[in-house]
């Protein structure tokens, strides 16, 4: 919400059509304001305070400049200030409640504004500022009613719709947040958040194709070379069809055994309201080698947000195991139901859990839980730390064929981190974890793994990165051997 607030300048047009308000002396510091130049407008207020300290339209000015210029504490003294003068002054009071958005202090804020509601409840400035807070809150319903109120009450004030619009997209509603753009664009057809924030949109309604090459090998001479095309076509805002290929060429290097797969699907995902979202797909799978075979593979599923911080997300799968020419040629297919939930606080801790149940046509099952608890150190470059734990059981060990250990266990602690996030053009990203895995009976292990991403953007429908990933965790793959794996991916917007 921090690019609504700065946006936000209808407060000064208010004030500079006010009446005393209009000494041409400051015109050049509202300018600055309008504009958004809360650096130069700071420091012309401060200066202009010099000359003339008692003016109190100069001392608000220059509260606003400086909240915006990235000191809201600041900026709070100054309006306590000003409304220690005038407690009742209603510009005074819309502008220290705003402040104490800048500050972060919502709970604070929400009581302030809806005692102004209550005296002045046909200003649309003090519908906006509540607003604001309900979304700042999360609280979007309420925040998209007091919006609307405020558009009732004036539909010619931009930054209503501005924030009207950002609401909607927070809510998953992104059919209300362009049509609100749109009426917004009626106002101002050249405004550059909104045309920016209607492109953000309609990228993820674009057709999508993603390449994806890679050679896979593990410490028990197997290897793979492995190739997936996926198109992702949108119908609309609720519903996306799309389709995939996939080429998997693997070989036990000891005696040069080969095993060709192939696989074709379809998939779909159809939005049901803006908070549960339906998936499927359904794929041919054709297996060449010293086994021969053809299956029909499939994936549904069920996405839903609990709350602005919660999601929920329940599946059923049918695919085989492929890792190895072994496990290939062993025919073995996973019926799995999984289901995982993540939680992310506003103290910036957050809880991933996933538990899979795995009933095999070999009639052996596995439960497998993973659990990571972390902090999200920066927001801007994400950076995140925490620690993960798996547990995994097999009913029985069939150690001859794929990984299967009665008791598994893994204790890790990760970092996660992406660099370069705002730039237009490169891509660096990664992770890495350290810790220890134990299997049956035996001793612990060391336990390490990492993945890094290196990719770079020619234009914005292009995006091309290569990726390579090592783990000596033997829950990794199903043959319980190190693997690497090395590729390249290139993603297309149409």
């Amino acid at each position: 919400m921090k690019r609504i607030l700065k946006s936000l300048l209808l407060l000064i047009i208010f004030l500079i059509n006010h009446k005393g308000i209009g000494q041409s002396s400051m015109d050049r510091g509202f300018n600055y304001l309008e504009k958004g130049n809360f650096k130069d407008a700071e420091i012309f207020f401060k200066s202009y305070l010099k000359e003339y300290p008692t003016n109190k339209t100069a001392k608000l000015c220059y509260g606003r400049a400086v909240g915006l210029n990235g000191n809201p504490v600041k900026a709070k003294l100054i309006f306590n200030e000003l409304l220690t003068i005038e407690p009742e002054n209603l510009e005074f009071n819309i502008n220290a409640a705003e402040c104490l958005l800048w500050n972060k202090e919502y709970d604070i804020a929400l009581k302030k504004y809806l005692n102004l509601s209550k005296k002045y409840q046909s200003n649309p400035i003090i519908q906006l500022g509540l607003a604001n807070t309900y979304s700042n809150l999360k609280k979007f319903s309420k925040a998209i009613y007091h919006y609307n109120k405020g558009i009732n009450l004036d539909p010619k004030i931009l930054g209503i719709y501005i924030g009207l619009a950002y609401t909607h997209l927070a809510n998953n509603q992104n059919k209300a947040a362009l049509k609100t753009i749109d009426e917004a664009l009626l106002l101002d057809k050249s405004n550059t958040q909104l045309l920016n924030l209607k492109k953000t949109i309609r990228k993820k309604y674009t057709p999508k194709v993603h390449q994806k090459v890679s050679i896979t090998s593990d410490s028990g001479d197997n290897q793979s070379i492995n190739s997936n095309t996926e198109v992702i076509y949108p119908l609309s805002t609720k519903l996306t069809i799309g389709g995939y290929y996939n080429y998997r060429v693997s070989t036990f290097l000891l005696n040069n055994d080969t095993s060709k797969q192939t696989s074709i699907g379809l998939k779909t995902s159809y939005n049901l309201t803006n908070k549960i979202q339906l998936e499927g797909e359904i794929g041919s799978l054709k297996v060449k080698g010293a086994t021969n075979y053809n299956d029909v593979t499939y994936k549904i599923g069920l996405k839903t947000k609990l709350a602005y911080n919660q999601n929920f997300n329940i599946y059923y799968q049918k695919e085989y195991h492929n890792f190895n020419v072994q496990l290939i040629n062993s025919k073995i297919s996973q019926n799995h139901l999984f289901a995982n939930y993540h939680i992310l606080t506003k103290y910036d801790i957050g809880l991933f859990t996933q538990y899979y149940y795995t009933k095999q046509s070999d009639e052996n099952s596995r439960n497998l839980l993973f659990t990571s608890l972390y902090y999200l150190v920066n927001k801007k470059t994400p950076i995140k730390v925490g620690l993960n734990s798996v547990i995994m059981g097999f009913d029985k060990e069939r150690a001859n064929v794929y990984f299967s250990p009665e008791k598994y266990y893994v204790f890790e602690a990760f970092i996660d981190f992406s660099l370069f996030p705002s730039s237009k053009k490169w891509i660096t990203k990664g992770n890495a974890a350290y810790g220890y895995q134990l299997i049956n009976e035996d001793p612990k292990q060391q336990s390490f793994r990492c993945e890094l991403y290196f990719g770079y953007k020619p234009s914005e429908k292009i995006t091309a990165q290569l990726y390579g990933k090592y783990s000596n965790q033997a829950v990794g793959n199903a043959s319980g051997f190190e693997f690497n794996d090395i590729g390249i991916e290139l993603k297309i917007n149409l």
